[in-house]
């Protein structure tokens, strides 16, 4: 029997931060700080490459400045 391992363990370290400024936070229904945050792994042969995320300052949930029934989509550059 042939066991593969698609997704390991991740490691993920912060490549950038940039403050965003106030938004909605649907989570907590009042204005707060949203941060933007690039991750990485910490191996050298990362597959996947980096990815981002928005996450609200004061709850810490990601994506909580979209809306119920909203969806948020990354643009990539090749």
């Amino acid at each position: 029997m042939t066991h593969i391992t698609i997704c390991g363990p991740r490691n993920p370290i912060i490549v950038r931060e940039e403050p965003l400024g106030e938004r909605w936070c649907f989570v907590e229904r009042k204005r707060r700080n949203f941060t933007l945050r690039v991750w990485r792994d910490d191996i050298e042969e990362d597959w996947y490459g980096p990815w981002a995320s928005i996450t609200c300052d004061s709850c810490g949930r990601v994506d909580a400045d979209v809306g119920f029934g909203w969806s948020r989509e990354w643009e990539h550059d090749e």
